[in-house]
């Protein structure tokens, strides 16, 4: 049964890799005359000297009279569009509240952070100190928080700036999950044992940072890079839940099915079908499904703390 799992679970990683390879999107919208002469008629009647200024809660989220008439225009053209939606610019066009451009995508993101604030607690009262696992746990907390607050950020308002800050810091976080599962698979359990395998993931990551930064930000490498990354990771949680397997954990099985799940939640990125009521786009609903899949995350790492706490007193026993 142990093997079995496991092998279906590869495979349904590798399905979710192909998908991504051969998923793509297109934005047409901003490229219609339409969209064009809308945005050039409202920046020459609304960005005019007598033109009363933009709400200030507008200006707060460094709106203006340019990038609003953008908005404006294509709230316009997907109303006219008899349920035809293009995207602009990349994206879908969201109905914007009080300035954010993807409300349901920040409010997800907050949603998983906190399932990462949470994990503090859980982690710092149900692991012990003289655990090594509890120290990198503890850096995960914080590299996960961080990666969903610039997710927020991101989604908020969409500049280079803040869109590298998402992209830089799901990196980091994809790239930990790896860290911390070849930790806990060869059992390394001081800095001395671990700066072999810091450096290995660490230079990469700089490598691939300078490339998208200075050379070209490519959106499909990117993807493609933490998609591969990602199925290093389950392979590498596979082996632990076999390792648990063999050592008569009860729950065993449970990080290679929560690394399937977030495969699937993953892979909703494939699918990039126009948001259901202006809001629910398949970008938002992976964010929604990763909730969940994150608290029992954390439930499992801190079990397996005290399963490998048990083995040990068993052994001296």
């Amino acid at each position: 049964m142990g093997r079995g799992l496991l092998r279906w679970s590869l495979v349904g990683s590798l399905f979710v890799l192909l998908l991504l390879a051969l998923g793509a999107s297109a934005s047409s919208g901003d490229q219609q005359p339409a969209f064009k002469a809308c945005v050039k008629a409202c920046i020459s009647k609304d960005c005019a000297p007598e033109a009363p200024p933009l709400p200030f809660y507008l200006r707060a989220l460094w709106w203006t009279c340019e990038s609003n008439c953008d908005y404006k225009c294509q709230r316009q053209l997907t109303a006219q569009g008899q349920g035809v939606v293009h995207q602009y610019h990349g994206k879908w066009p969201f109905v914007r509240i009080f300035g954010v451009q993807e409300p349901a995508s920040v409010i997800f993101s907050l949603l998983n952070g906190a399932m990462h604030v949470r994990g503090w607690n859980i982690v710092r009262r149900g692991i012990p100190i003289r655990h090594p696992m509890r120290q990198w746990l503890s850096v995960y907390v914080i590299i996960g928080t961080w990666s969903w607050l610039c997710s927020a950020v991101f989604h908020t308002r969409d500049f280079p700036i803040t869109e590298k800050f998402d992209y830089f810091s799901a990196g980091v976080n994809v790239l930990y999950i790896f860290f911390l599962g070849t930790t806990r698979m060869l059992r390394l359990s001081t800095w001395q044992q671990t700066r072999v395998l810091a450096l290995c993931c660490a230079i990469p990551y700089v490598l691939h940072v300078a490339y998208l930064s200075l050379v070209r930000f490519d959106y499909g490498y990117n993807m493609m890079a933490n998609a591969i990354v990602g199925l290093l990771s389950n392979f590498i949680w596979f082996v632990v839940a076999y390792q648990g397997y063999r050592n008569g954990q009860p729950f065993w099985w449970k990080p290679a099915v929560l690394m399937l799940l977030m495969d699937m939640a993953f892979s909703l990125e494939a699918f990039d079908f126009s948001p259901f009521f202006d809001a629910l786009d398949a970008h938002s609903l992976w964010h929604a499904a990763t909730i969940p899949i994150i608290a029992q995350w954390y439930d499992y790492l801190v079990k397996d703390a005290k399963w490998d706490l048990h083995l040990e007193q068993q052994r001296k026993d």
